[in-house]
């Protein structure tokens, strides 16, 4: 089951409003907050999948992944990922397996997927 924060979010967009204004390095952690909106009659199944893209993160060199299911709207969801660099991230992006389970997600959203990548700030 996705935890249930609020805050968290708002968290990390503030860590990305000021990581805006310095150019990414790719030897630098890289962080990935992507905002997911699913059809209400698909939430549940949106929910298993998120899931499972947040496990194969996390055994694909993802230092963190989380899903988070928003309180009072239970088809929204937010996914933290938090990668080692650019490389790694850029590896689990072109997996097989990652790009299967973005398809089926795609296929259940009620808007595209909104996707925020940083880097860590010093």
């Amino acid at each position: 089951m996705p935890t249930k924060y609020w805050s968290l979010p708002l968290l990390a967009l503030a860590v990305f409003t000021f990581a805006a204004h310095r150019p990414a390095r790719a030897d630098t952690q890289q962080f990935a907050v992507i905002y997911v909106e699913f059809l209400p009659a698909k939430q549940e199944r949106g929910e298993e999948l998120v899931e499972q893209l947040a496990a194969l993160g996390r055994r694909n060199g993802a230092i963190s992944f989380t899903a988070n299911e928003e309180i009072q709207r239970p088809n929204f969801f937010v996914l933290l990922a938090m990668w080692s660099n650019a490389a790694a991230r850029q590896m689990f992006d072109s997996l097989p397996q990652t790009q299967a389970l973005l398809a089926r997600i795609t296929a259940l959203l009620e808007a595209p997927l909104d996707v925020r990548l940083g880097t860590l700030i010093e």
